[in-house]
Protein backbone atom coordinates (compact mmCIF):
# COMPACT_ATOMS: atom_id res chain seq x y z
CA UNK A 1 0.00 0.00 0.00
CA UNK A 2 1.37 3.43 -0.94
CA UNK A 3 2.14 5.75 1.98
CA UNK A 4 -0.36 8.67 2.22
CA UNK A 5 2.41 11.26 1.99
CA UNK A 6 3.86 9.56 -1.07
CA UNK A 7 0.37 9.54 -2.59
CA UNK A 8 0.21 13.30 -1.96
CA UNK A 9 3.55 13.76 -3.68
CA UNK A 10 2.53 11.79 -6.77
CA UNK A 11 -0.91 13.43 -6.97
CA UNK A 12 0.66 16.85 -6.68
CA UNK A 13 3.54 16.21 -9.10
CA UNK A 14 2.49 17.60 -12.48
CA UNK A 15 0.41 20.50 -11.11
CA UNK A 16 3.23 21.53 -8.77
CA UNK A 17 5.61 21.73 -11.74
CA UNK A 18 3.34 23.62 -14.12
CA UNK A 19 1.62 26.12 -11.83
CA UNK A 20 3.34 29.30 -10.63
CA UNK A 21 4.86 28.49 -7.27
CA UNK A 22 2.32 30.48 -5.16
CA UNK A 23 -0.58 28.66 -6.87
CA UNK A 24 1.20 25.34 -6.47
CA UNK A 25 1.54 26.01 -2.74
CA UNK A 26 -2.18 26.84 -2.52
CA UNK A 27 -3.11 23.63 -4.37
CA UNK A 28 -0.83 21.60 -2.12
CA UNK A 29 -2.44 23.00 1.01
CA UNK A 30 -5.88 21.94 -0.27
CA UNK A 31 -4.59 18.48 -1.20
CA UNK A 32 -3.10 18.00 2.25
CA UNK A 33 -6.45 18.88 3.80
CA UNK A 34 -7.75 15.74 2.07
CA UNK A 35 -4.77 13.70 3.29
CA UNK A 36 -5.43 14.98 6.83
CA UNK A 37 -9.04 13.80 6.67
CA UNK A 38 -8.23 10.49 4.98
CA UNK A 39 -5.28 9.39 7.14
CA UNK A 40 -6.56 8.88 10.70
CA UNK A 41 -3.27 7.54 12.05
CA UNK A 42 -1.23 10.54 10.89
CA UNK A 43 -3.98 12.98 11.87
CA UNK A 44 -4.30 11.59 15.38
CA UNK A 45 -0.53 11.60 15.93
CA UNK A 46 -0.23 15.20 14.73
CA UNK A 47 -3.10 16.28 16.97
CA UNK A 48 -1.59 14.54 20.00
CA UNK A 49 1.72 16.37 19.41
CA UNK A 50 -0.10 19.65 18.84
CA UNK A 51 -1.98 19.28 22.16
CA UNK A 52 1.35 19.60 23.91
CA UNK A 53 2.68 22.42 21.71
CA UNK A 54 -0.28 24.82 21.76
CA UNK A 55 0.33 26.31 25.25
CA UNK A 56 3.99 27.00 24.46
CA UNK A 57 3.93 28.50 20.96
CA UNK A 58 2.58 31.47 19.03
CA UNK A 59 -0.68 29.91 17.87
CA UNK A 60 -4.17 31.30 18.40
CA UNK A 61 -6.11 28.14 17.51
CA UNK A 62 -6.54 24.72 19.08
CA UNK A 63 -4.63 21.47 18.56
CA UNK A 64 -6.85 20.45 15.64
CA UNK A 65 -6.13 23.69 13.76
CA UNK A 66 -2.39 23.40 14.41
CA UNK A 67 -2.23 19.77 13.26
CA UNK A 68 -4.16 20.62 10.11
CA UNK A 69 -1.82 23.56 9.46
CA UNK A 70 1.19 21.24 9.81
CA UNK A 71 -0.20 19.03 7.05
CA UNK A 72 -0.73 22.10 4.85
CA UNK A 73 2.81 23.29 5.46
CA UNK A 74 4.08 19.85 4.57
CA UNK A 75 2.24 20.28 1.28
CA UNK A 76 4.37 23.37 0.65
CA UNK A 77 7.47 21.33 1.40
CA UNK A 78 6.30 18.70 -1.12
CA UNK A 79 6.02 21.40 -3.78
CA UNK A 80 9.62 22.38 -3.06
CA UNK A 81 10.60 18.69 -3.22
CA UNK A 82 8.87 18.17 -6.57
CA UNK A 83 10.66 21.23 -7.95
CA UNK A 84 14.13 20.62 -6.54
CA UNK A 85 15.41 20.02 -10.06
CA UNK A 86 14.68 23.68 -10.86
CA UNK A 87 17.19 24.81 -8.26
CA UNK A 88 20.92 25.28 -8.18
CA UNK A 89 22.82 25.50 -4.88
CA UNK A 90 23.03 29.26 -5.46
CA UNK A 91 19.20 29.46 -5.51
CA UNK A 92 19.11 27.68 -2.15
CA UNK A 93 21.67 30.14 -0.79
CA UNK A 94 19.55 33.07 -1.97
CA UNK A 95 16.40 31.50 -0.45
CA UNK A 96 17.94 31.54 3.03
CA UNK A 97 19.23 35.11 2.60
CA UNK A 98 22.71 33.66 2.66
CA UNK A 99 24.38 37.00 2.01
CA UNK A 100 22.77 38.56 5.11
CA UNK A 101 25.54 40.36 7.07
CA UNK A 102 24.20 38.78 10.28
CA UNK A 103 25.32 35.42 8.91
CA UNK A 104 28.77 36.54 7.77
CA UNK A 105 30.50 35.34 10.97
CA UNK A 106 28.65 32.01 10.86
CA UNK A 107 29.77 31.32 7.31
CA UNK A 108 33.35 32.27 8.16
CA UNK A 109 33.38 29.91 11.14
CA UNK A 110 31.88 27.02 9.15
CA UNK A 111 34.37 27.64 6.36
CA UNK A 112 37.23 27.55 8.87
CA UNK A 113 36.05 24.18 10.24
CA UNK A 114 35.21 22.60 6.88
CA UNK A 115 37.52 19.67 6.05
CA UNK A 116 39.64 20.57 9.09
CA UNK A 117 37.31 18.96 11.62
CA UNK A 118 34.15 16.84 11.28
CA UNK A 119 30.86 18.77 11.36
CA UNK A 120 27.57 17.07 12.23
CA UNK A 121 24.40 19.11 11.78
CA UNK A 122 21.49 18.14 14.03
CA UNK A 123 18.36 18.81 11.97
CA UNK A 124 14.66 18.47 12.79
CA UNK A 125 11.69 17.84 10.49
CA UNK A 126 10.97 21.53 10.17
CA UNK A 127 10.72 24.13 7.38
CA UNK A 128 12.84 22.90 4.48
CA UNK A 129 16.05 21.07 5.35
CA UNK A 130 16.94 20.38 1.71
CA UNK A 131 17.35 24.10 1.03
CA UNK A 132 19.83 24.36 3.90
CA UNK A 133 21.94 21.59 2.36
CA UNK A 134 21.96 23.32 -1.02
CA UNK A 135 22.89 26.64 0.55
CA UNK A 136 25.74 25.00 2.46
CA UNK A 137 27.00 23.40 -0.78
CA UNK A 138 27.05 26.78 -2.50
CA UNK A 139 28.85 28.66 0.25
CA UNK A 140 31.04 25.95 1.85
CA UNK A 141 31.02 22.56 0.10
CA UNK A 142 29.27 19.19 -0.24
CA UNK A 143 27.95 17.16 2.67
CA UNK A 144 26.30 13.84 3.47
CA UNK A 145 22.79 13.36 4.86
CA UNK A 146 21.15 10.41 6.62
CA UNK A 147 17.85 9.92 4.79
CA UNK A 148 14.40 8.72 5.82
CA UNK A 149 12.33 6.18 3.92
CA UNK A 150 9.70 8.42 2.32
CA UNK A 151 7.15 5.63 1.85
CA UNK A 152 7.54 4.67 -1.81
CA UNK A 153 10.57 3.60 -3.90
CA UNK A 154 9.86 5.99 -6.78
CA UNK A 155 9.45 8.89 -4.38
CA UNK A 156 12.66 7.95 -2.58
CA UNK A 157 14.56 7.83 -5.87
CA UNK A 158 13.24 11.16 -7.13
CA UNK A 159 14.04 13.08 -3.93
CA UNK A 160 17.42 11.49 -3.22
CA UNK A 161 18.67 12.06 -6.76
CA UNK A 162 17.84 15.75 -6.50
CA UNK A 163 19.40 16.04 -3.04
CA UNK A 164 22.59 14.55 -4.45
CA UNK A 165 22.52 17.04 -7.33
CA UNK A 166 22.36 19.88 -4.78
CA UNK A 167 25.45 18.58 -3.02
CA UNK A 168 24.00 16.29 -0.32
CA UNK A 169 25.13 12.67 -0.68
CA UNK A 170 22.22 10.54 0.63
CA UNK A 171 22.99 7.68 3.02
CA UNK A 172 20.23 5.34 4.18
CA UNK A 173 19.80 2.55 6.72
CA UNK A 174 22.53 0.87 8.78
CA UNK A 175 24.95 1.04 5.85
CA UNK A 176 24.24 4.75 5.62
CA UNK A 177 25.16 5.21 9.27
CA UNK A 178 28.47 3.47 8.67
CA UNK A 179 29.17 5.68 5.66
CA UNK A 180 28.42 8.80 7.69
CA UNK A 181 30.77 7.67 10.46
CA UNK A 182 33.52 7.02 7.90
CA UNK A 183 32.84 10.38 6.26
CA UNK A 184 33.08 12.22 9.57
CA UNK A 185 36.22 10.35 10.55
CA UNK A 186 37.71 11.73 7.33
CA UNK A 187 36.79 15.27 8.53
CA UNK A 188 33.67 15.46 6.39
CA UNK A 189 30.33 17.18 7.04
CA UNK A 190 27.00 15.38 7.55
CA UNK A 191 23.44 16.05 8.69
CA UNK A 192 21.00 13.83 10.57
CA UNK A 193 17.29 14.35 11.22
CA UNK A 194 17.05 13.19 14.81
CA UNK A 195 13.54 14.11 16.03
CA UNK A 196 11.67 10.85 15.62
CA UNK A 197 10.11 8.31 17.97
CA UNK A 198 12.56 5.54 18.94
CA UNK A 199 12.16 2.16 17.28
CA UNK A 200 11.53 -0.89 19.51
CA UNK A 201 14.63 -1.77 21.55
CA UNK A 202 16.53 1.21 20.13
CA UNK A 203 18.94 3.00 22.45
CA UNK A 204 17.57 6.37 23.54
CA UNK A 205 18.66 9.59 25.16
CA UNK A 206 16.66 12.01 27.31
CA UNK A 207 15.96 15.38 25.75
CA UNK A 208 13.40 18.06 26.48
CA UNK A 209 11.30 20.67 24.70
CA UNK A 210 9.50 23.51 26.46
CA UNK A 211 10.32 21.77 29.74
CA UNK A 212 8.75 18.42 28.78
CA UNK A 213 11.08 15.39 28.95
CA UNK A 214 11.18 13.32 25.80
CA UNK A 215 13.06 10.18 24.78
CA UNK A 216 14.75 10.31 21.38
CA UNK A 217 17.18 7.98 19.57
CA UNK A 218 20.75 8.57 20.71
CA UNK A 219 22.48 7.68 17.41
CA UNK A 220 23.26 11.34 16.70
CA UNK A 221 25.16 11.78 19.98
CA UNK A 222 26.91 8.42 19.67
CA UNK A 223 28.13 9.33 16.19
CA UNK A 224 29.36 12.74 17.39
CA UNK A 225 31.22 11.13 20.31
CA UNK A 226 32.74 8.39 18.16
CA UNK A 227 33.97 10.77 15.45
CA UNK A 228 34.74 13.88 17.51
CA UNK A 229 32.37 15.85 15.29
CA UNK A 230 31.28 19.37 16.12
CA UNK A 231 27.53 18.97 16.76
CA UNK A 232 25.51 21.95 15.48
CA UNK A 233 21.71 22.42 15.74
CA UNK A 234 20.38 23.83 12.44
CA UNK A 235 16.95 24.61 10.99
CA UNK A 236 15.15 27.21 8.88
CA UNK A 237 11.70 28.82 9.18
CA UNK A 238 9.68 29.42 6.02
CA UNK A 239 8.75 33.09 5.69
CA UNK A 240 5.01 33.37 5.01
CA UNK A 241 3.98 31.07 2.16
CA UNK A 242 6.90 31.90 -0.09
CA UNK A 243 10.20 30.32 -1.05
CA UNK A 244 12.10 32.29 1.58
CA UNK A 245 13.59 30.95 4.81
CA UNK A 246 15.12 32.29 8.00
CA UNK A 247 17.95 29.99 9.14
CA UNK A 248 18.61 29.27 12.81
CA UNK A 249 21.97 27.88 13.94
CA UNK A 250 23.75 27.34 17.24
CA UNK A 251 27.52 27.13 16.78
CA UNK A 252 28.03 27.13 20.55
CA UNK A 253 25.97 24.06 21.45
CA UNK A 254 27.51 22.25 24.43
CA UNK A 255 27.86 18.48 23.88
CA UNK A 256 25.75 16.51 26.32
CA UNK A 257 23.10 19.22 26.75
CA UNK A 258 19.54 18.61 25.50
CA UNK A 259 19.31 19.44 21.80
CA UNK A 260 15.68 20.41 21.29
CA UNK A 261 15.87 23.62 23.36
CA UNK A 262 18.12 25.04 20.62
CA UNK A 263 15.15 24.73 18.27
CA UNK A 264 12.57 26.29 20.60
CA UNK A 265 12.71 29.82 19.05
CA UNK A 266 11.89 28.36 15.62
CA UNK A 267 9.23 26.05 17.07
CA UNK A 268 7.67 28.89 19.04
CA UNK A 269 7.32 31.20 16.04
CA UNK A 270 6.49 28.52 13.44
CA UNK A 271 4.85 25.52 15.15
CA UNK A 272 2.93 24.70 11.97
CA UNK A 273 6.26 23.98 10.27
CA UNK A 274 7.18 21.02 12.50
CA UNK A 275 6.17 17.99 10.43
CA UNK A 276 5.47 15.32 13.04
CA UNK A 277 3.02 12.67 11.86
CA UNK A 278 4.16 10.12 14.46
CA UNK A 279 3.33 10.66 18.13
CA UNK A 280 6.34 12.05 19.99
CA UNK A 281 4.93 13.04 23.36
CA UNK A 282 3.80 9.72 24.75
CA UNK A 283 2.91 9.41 28.43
Amino acid sequence: MIHPLALGYHTLGRAARTLPRPLAYAAARRLMDAVYLGWPRGRNAARANAEFLVPHVEWSGDAHSLACAQFRRYGEYLVDAVRLDELAPSDCFDAVAGDDPVWADHWRQLEEWYERRPILFAVIHFGNWDILGGAFRHRIGPSMVLIDDLGHPALDRAIQEQRARLGMTPAGGRAGLRHIVEHLQAKGTAAILFDRPPRPAERTRSDQVFGRPIELPDELHRIAQRTGAKLIPLTATRQGHEFRFQPHIDLDYTPGDPLLPAFEPALRSGPDQWYQFRELFRS
